[in-house]
């Protein structure tokens, strides 16, 4: 395979393969107009000249580029195009080893802290997440198989507990390893998740009981006034003492209380329908698939959102209310409860299956990804003039 050389200012970097530097291109890290060179090429040229790396646009990628420029300039994030998804996903059908997967784990660490001055940037390609979802999938089916098969009613709330938190959990890792700075912990990771989970919920019900003269008019769509300022609400508390000042922090940090939120919701809705259908455990499997598939394109992606954004405002600074108010913190957070209204409305059920909501998934994830590749520049950005101290050396 040809080791390729590319050109990061005046410094000469690699050797990589082509993979690894398409994938670089394609996620925005590196310029398609980067020069580069392998074994066999005459001379340095830039990679949108070369075939291998040059990046063809379908009529599919066209349209989603232009849909995708009209949906950022509306929430004020960079344009997403298909090699930008791509580029992000380059590694999941990759082999890794268990220590890559412990590497990915180990971050926000003091021993890693200094040694993280030292690295350069690296434009994230998250893969870890599969695996999780893999795992805990494996152990959904062996549990049902186990009720199925032996009826073991001890099993049940494994079923639950197990097909509601897979993928929430699973969506949030991948935000996880989407935070570029490398300074939020799995400790921190874990405790956003049950405690924001937790705390969002509490919040919710509190605002539920103001927003009740809604209901009649709004219908389940006054959840997304309820529930989208209480799981941000939730991420400002408990982050309150911790420094974190990047945009991609928020998004992780969004991502985790989001996933808290779903699994636990889900946990509950789960029961209910097992409870409501006189202990019919097959509509409470339907239920928990349902919700299981879809958790990724809601209340995960949609917390990102609105806490990346916050970041994104907030910065360095002590939080203050007036920035949720911010245009590019405001935008970002009323399209995502624009998302959570229309999703709990009778629109989505229209259009055959799961099609409607995975259609506002992806709206929801084009914004995601495209604040996204803003963190990523502006930790890049950081990186570059930090010098040898690096974006790691905030105190």
């Amino acid at each position: 395979m040809a080791s390729w050389y590319y050109s990061d200012g005046s410094v000469q970097k690699g050797p990589v393969d082509l993979a690894t530097l398409r994938g670089m291109i394609a996620s925005g890290s590196l310029a398609s107009s980067v020069l580069v060179w392998r074994a066999g090429l005459p001379s340095w040229c830039p990679a949108d000249q070369v075939p291998e790396l040059r990046v063809a646009r379908s009529g599919g990628d066209a349209i989603f580029s232009t849909v995708s420029a009209g949906l950022n300039s509306i929430t004020d994030t960079d344009k997403v195009s298909v090699a930008h998804v791509g580029g992000l996903f380059s590694q999941v059908m990759k082999p890794h080893t268990a220590e890559e997967t412990e590497e990915v784990f180990a971050t926000g660490l003091r021993v890693t802290a200094s040694q993280r001055a030292q690295m350069e940037f690296q434009s994230p390609t998250p893969w870890v997440f599969s695996r999780m979802l893999l795992f805990f999938g494996t152990a959904f089916v062996a549990l049902w198989f186990s009720w199925t098969e032996f009826k073991a009613i001890n099993v049940l709330p494994g079923v639950i507990l197990v097909g509601s938190f897979a993928f929430p959990l699973a969506a949030a890792v991948f935000f996880f390893e989407c935070n570029a700075a490398k300074d939020i912990s799995l400790f921190v990771f874990s405790r956003l998740f049950v405690w924001g989970g937790v705390l969002s919920i509490l919040l919710a019900l509190a605002l539920f009981k103001l927003t009740e003269s809604l209901e009649a008019s709004m219908g389940a769509s006054v959840a997304a006034i309820a529930e989208e300022p209480a799981k941000l609400a939730a991420v400002v508390i408990l982050t309150r003492s911790m420094f974190y000042r990047w945009t991609t922090n928020g998004i992780c940090l969004g991502a985790a209380v989001g996933a808290g939120f779903a699994a636990f919701e889900s946990a509950g809705y789960a029961m209910q329908v097992l409870l409501a259908s006189g202990g019919s455990t097959d509509a409470m499997l339907d239920n928990i698939v349902d919700r299981g598939v879809l958790a990724p394109f809601a209340h995960v992606v949609w917390t990102a959102i609105a806490a990346g954004a916050l970041w994104r405002v907030k910065g360095a600074r002590p939080f203050e209310w007036s920035m949720v108010f911010e245009r590019r913190c405001l935008a970002p957070l009323l399209a995502v409860m624009c998302l959570h209204g229309i999703w709990n409305s009778s629109l989505p059920a229209r259009l055959p299956a799961l099609s409607g909501y995975f259609l506002l998934g992806v709206v929801g994830w084009t914004i995601a990804i495209g604040l996204l590749l803003g963190g990523l520049r502006e930790l890049k950005e950081a990186h570059a003039s930090a010098g040898p101290q690096g974006v790691g050396a905030d105190a």
